[in-house]
């Protein structure tokens, strides 16, 4: 990303184009998405194939579209997203559903009561 940060003004053009025609046919090429192994060595003397340090150069255009996509869901994700889903989403934690039922468990125990605990995923068919 940094290559893509000093030469942003070289080939926004390009750039752009890439991320419209994505865009329009919905696809990506094959290709878009390839990694380029980059050995830099490490000192002058080279003996060793461990004197380089590997580097991998990603596509960074699928990080680039990625990154916009992610952009333009996060706007109305927590529309589309039931309030019930405590993960995934900007204000709900990951493990909050988790640490509700460790503590609700935790009481049960320290009160010496018995309880049922059951986890249900309920399923349903979004049409688009």
């Amino acid at each position: 990303m940094g290559f893509i940060k000093f030469c942003w003004d070289f080939i926004i053009v390009d750039i752009m184009a890439a991320k419209k025609d994505f865009e329009l046919s919905e696809k990506w090429h094959r290709g878009s998405n390839m990694s380029f192994l980059c050995l830099i060595p490490k000192n002058e003397n080279l003996q060793q194939l461990g004197e380089f340090r590997p580097i991998s150069l990603v596509a960074c255009l699928y990080k680039i579209i990625s990154k916009t996509l992610s952009l333009r869901m996060k706007k109305v994700i927590g529309k589309v997203i039931d309030v019930r889903q405590s993960a995934f989403l900007e204000g709900r934690g990951l493990l909050d559903s988790v640490l509700v039922a460790n503590e609700i468990l935790d009481e049960m125990k320290r009160r010496k009561k018995k309880c049922v605990f059951s986890k249900l995923i309920l399923r349903r068919r979004m049409i688009l």
